[in-house]
């Protein structure tokens, strides 16, 4: 899917004979020629860990189904956030979802015209299709309807039960290890990260956290062997309303995912907390929030034998997870650079969220 020395690691970097070669081989034109394109920086304080721009180009003649525009994805300006992504392995993860499983899965995903990597798993590029034309991306800020939080929810628990306890998972060596992202996650990152959550923070949280989060992590890590115990699937990671399209009329698709960098193998129910937690006002959460994760629980059992899961379990499993974000998230603030404003709205819209939830249901209680 693409030679690994020789790609644009920038949006600037990109050329109209480069983009020309790279649609004429994934069979997306064939007499054409890009003579020129515009570019334009999209999806600015969405994502932490990548530029995206939407590439919009000019052909030398008229070709039916040449596309109209398609996203670029490259590495972050950032370098501590490079850094981040090689150590986790996420830029690795997302190329080789669409290298080797993207044509399988069920759920709709953007079509993919070029993926490459460097050896070192910090520079890369990623030409996919503009889901713009056919759809309408979520706004995770400002939340989403019940209806689409329906729809989201069926198509992750689709997703899931698909590759849930899947004999291929072990034979893939690309995957990351969910519990291993967040070990690292704990041991690193959170020590240099609460303190700083804390001050910032410190209006949204109850004493009770506040008391626990000098040893958080601690507690955390003592539970990953009954994290490793639970049913394993292939997580998302990043499951939320920015990285979901809702599908025009006529589009054939309800959802569409977009953003698998963070995708690894672990136990389904952190998705499912994250989506929740994160995606809808504390209101709309608190009153639908036992009738979502339910929707998500009987959709997932309905989709094959290998799913043995019981109800509750699954409940406490997603409460529990609840816990697993909040830890994540404040390591994270001493990691996401939140510069631009809609970023430092966003993380602390998340921030927010998250930790009312595990208020809420009490998910500390859960942790030993």
């Amino acid at each position: 899917m693409g030679n690994t020395a020789d790609f644009p690691r920038t949006p600037e970097q990109v050329t109209p004979a480069w983009l020309t070669g790279v649609l004429r081989d994934a069979g997306a034109i064939t007499d054409a020629t890009v003579t020129s394109f515009s570019s334009e920086l999209v999806g600015v304080g969405v994502g932490f860990l990548g530029q995206l721009a939407r590439l919009t180009p000019a052909y030398d003649r008229a070709e039916p189904g040449a596309p109209t525009a398609v996203i670029g994805k490259f590495p972050a300006t950032d370098e501590a956030a490079r850094d981040m992504a090689a150590m986790y392995g996420f830029y690795n993860a997302e190329m080789n979802f669409y290298r080797e499983i993207a044509g399988e899965v069920a759920t709709r995903t953007a079509h993919c015209y070029y993926a490459a990597i460097t050896d070192d798993g910090r520079e890369f590029a990623l030409i996919t299709e503009d889901l713009s034309q056919t759809g309408q991306v979520g706004d995770q800020v400002r939340g989403c309807s019940l209806e689409q939080a329906r729809m989201a929810i069926r198509e992750l628990a689709r997703f899931h039960g698909a590759w849930w306890d899947h004999p291929r998972l072990p034979e893939m060596s690309w995957l990351p290890v969910g519990t291993e992202l967040t070990r690292i996650s704990w041991e690193q990152a959170y020590p240099y990260g609460w303190r700083p959550a804390l001050e910032r923070y410190e209006r949204m949280l109850t004493p009770q956290v506040r008391e626990a989060a000098p040893r958080l992590n601690e507690r955390l890590l003592a539970m990953l062997p009954q994290l490793d115990a639970m049913p394993q699937t292939i997580m998302h990671g990043d499951y939320r309303l920015d990285n979901l399209f809702f599908g025009n009329p006529g589009s054939g698709y309800d959802v569409a995912v977009i953003d698998w960098q963070i995708m690894n193998r672990g136990w389904a129910t952190y998705d499912v907390a994250y989506f929740v937690s994160l995606n809808l006002p504390v209101a709309e959460r608190r009153a639908h929030e036992r009738e979502l994760v339910r929707e998500y629980y009987d959709t997932l059992v309905a989709t094959g034998p290998r799913v043995r899961y019981a109800w509750e379990t699954c409940w406490e499993d997603y409460v529990r997870s609840l816990a697993v974000y909040l830890c994540n998230n404040i390591g994270n603030v001493a990691t996401l650079d939140t510069a631009n404003e809609r970023g430092a709205e966003l993380f602390d819209n998340m921030f927010e969220r998250v930790a009312t939830a595990v208020i809420d249901l009490d998910a500390l209680s859960l942790v030993p």
